[in-house]
This record gives structure tokens, sequence and C-alpha cells, in this order.
């Protein structure tokens, strides 16, 4: 395996937490710091792929319901921006006045 040095500055009350639990598991301070941050890795990975069904089951949705948006979105993406913006300041305006 190749590694990459880097340098990190960490607060010295969680290096001192770092430091003891290092200490406590018999271990290094940068085995320590590879496991928290490979365990973290794997947790955003499902965290993205757990957060991704919703949007992949609406996609799906979507395409059996035939779902169109407008053709020329890409191009006039701003005016529709614009738009929707509009509708919704008139929509807060009336909602208070």
């Amino acid at each position: 395996m190749t590694y990459v040095q880097r340098k990190f500055y960490f607060p010295v009350e969680m290096y001192g937490d770092l430091c003891l639990q290092a200490k406590m598991q018999g271990v290094r301070i940068t085995d320590l710091l590879r496991t928290y941050t490979e365990q973290g890795l794997r947790k955003d990975v499902q965290m993205k792929k757990k957060n991704t069904g919703g949007l992949s089951r609406l996609v799906r949705l979507g395409k059996t319901l035939r779902w169109k948006g407008p053709n020329n979105l890409a191009k006039n993406h701003t005016q529709f921006a614009a738009e929707a913006g509009e509708a919704d300041l008139q929509r807060i305006y009336d909602y208070y006045r």
C-alpha cells in the first residue's frame, strides 16, 4: 500500500483524546486516525447510497407516468427560475397582506 504524507492540525483537547484512545487500544495515533477515517468514509458512502434511493424511485415514477418538463429548459433555465422566484415572492406578499 502506498501512503501519502499530510500535515494536520488538531485542537489540543482533541489531540489529547486521540492520544488517550490510542494508548487504551494499544495502537499508534496514525493507525487510529486511519481507522476513524475509513469508518467515516464508509458511513458517508452508505448514507449517500441510502439517500439516492428516493431519487431513483422518483425518476422511475416519472418515467412510468411519462412526466415531461419544458423542452427548452436547458436554454431558458434562468428565465424559468426567475418566474418561479417571482411566483414565490407574490405568494409570500399575498400571505402577509
